[in-house]
């Protein structure tokens, strides 16, 4: 029973429902100074996961493979349609919903190194305690979102709890398979992707974040191919 998975999800949901409802209350300064708060705070996260890696070069080269069929399949561009049908059909916003924060939003909850992580340990040990810490802090994170992005925040969910609950049956069909070395350099190929996204919501460098997720897939079958040829 995946708990850890759906108590995130519902995290999510409260807090983007708390967070939109704040929305009205808050001042429009602090709104303005949140999101690049948390931008900052994401470059920390992202440098933290990052120093984890154990074979960086095989981290990097998932990097740039999985960017590089992510930008040739425009994932991102097909992300963003998908997530502005949804939320319209689901009557959370309109036309006027920054897309490119939206999808910020999108990939830190749907697929973050830690969560990815956190998951794919509940899938194999049944441990949730990885994945309930993650809730607390996606809770605020999410009431943070939706400061800016309304209700629309509320449509994440869904698909946050089927990629995540993907990641969680892969953990309990490879348990074998996975290795600590391969989960530490899991953690940094995430850590590059949160770093991304506190550039991209810090409004420093933006970088087209949904290409990057095949990265996350190929990181780990690199890490074992590279651990294999060195040693």
């Amino acid at each position: 029973m995946p708990i850890g998975v759906i108590v995130n999800c519902i995290s999510v949901l409260a807090g983007g429902v708390i967070g939109s409802a704040l929305g009205h209350v808050l001042p429009n300064s602090l709104k303005e100074h949140l999101p690049t708060l948390f931008g900052m705070c994401s470059i920390a996260i992202g440098i933290n996961s990052i120093i984890k890696a154990v074979s960086m070069t095989a981290v990097v080269l998932a990097i740039l493979v999985g960017f590089t069929i992510g930008h040739l399949l425009h994932l991102e561009d097909w992300a963003s349609r998908f997530f502005h049908r949804l939320v319209k059909t689901m009557h959370l916003g309109g036309d006027n919903i920054d897309m490119e924060f939206y999808i910020t939003a999108v990939a830190l909850f749907c697929c973050s190194g830690f969560g990815w992580y956190s998951t794919l340990t509940e899938g194999i040990a049944g441990d949730p305690n990885l994945l309930f810490a993650k809730s607390v802090l996606d809770f605020f994170t999410a009431m943070i979102f939706a400061s800016t992005l309304g209700k629309a925040i509320c449509a994440i969910p869904l698909p946050q709890c089927v990629i995540l609950l993907c990641v969680f049956t892969a953990g309990r069909l490879l348990s074998g398979a996975l290795t600590p070395e391969m989960f530490a350099d899991l953690s940094a190929c995430g850590g590059v992707l949160t770093m991304s996204a506190g550039f991209r919501v810090s409004k420093i460098k933006s970088v087209p974040l949904v290409d990057l997720m095949p990265a996350l897939i190929l990181v780990m079958p690199f890490s074992a191919l590279w651990t294999m040829l060195m040693g």
